[in-house]
């Protein structure tokens, strides 16, 4: 049987073709969900308020996208201070996989050239596998540097344990 670090190779192939920097953080988890259940909530630009910690409203700009939701969609993520952070959707792949990038301005000078990565395979022993890749250039800043990473690491982490909480629910 496959180990759950054996998920991450998809979401690492992804990784590498749309990203020249390097990964910041890995997050590997597995989640009762069904892929289907777990991509489509995730994909769900209006609901990111209900799972990532920080988020106070979330919508989708479509004007350039391929469909809505999909490649060149914009995901508008408001935290109640500053402008809205700005996320292009840059790849995706039904039920499987969503990459996404979010623009420097939006990452406030902690990190640039931003790329994530989240995969959603199904498990042997049910449920779902869920892989989220951040890869970025740190800032040159020391300080900005350190909290670029807390920063991330604390978000994806909280993130995944609030939407273990919310797939449980359902």
């Amino acid at each position: 049987m496959e180990g759950i670090d054996d998920f991450a190779s998809y979401a690492q192939e992804v990784g590498a073709r749309l990203s020249r920097q390097a990964l910041q953080v890995k997050l590997i988890r597995h989640l009762g969900a069904t892929q289907r259940q777990l991509f489509d909530y995730i994909s769900d630009f209006d609901r990111l308020s209900e799972w990532i910690p920080g988020v106070r409203k979330s919508w989708s700009d479509d004007t350039n996208a391929e469909a809505p939701g999909e490649v060149g969609a914009v995901r508008m993520i408001s935290t109640g201070f500053g402008k809205p952070v700005r996320e292009v959707v840059k790849a995706f792949e039904a039920p499987k996989m969503i990459a996404y990038s979010a623009t420097d301005e939006s990452l406030r000078g902690i990190y640039t050239d931003h790329l994530s990565v989240i995969t959603c395979e199904p498990h042997p022993a049910g449920g779902s596998v869920m892989v989220w890749l951040a890869y970025a250039r740190p800032a040159d800043n020391p300080a900005k540097r350190w909290l670029g990473k807390k920063v991330f690491e604390v978000t994806l982490r909280r993130a995944i344990k609030a939407l273990e909480k919310k797939l449980e629910d359902r």
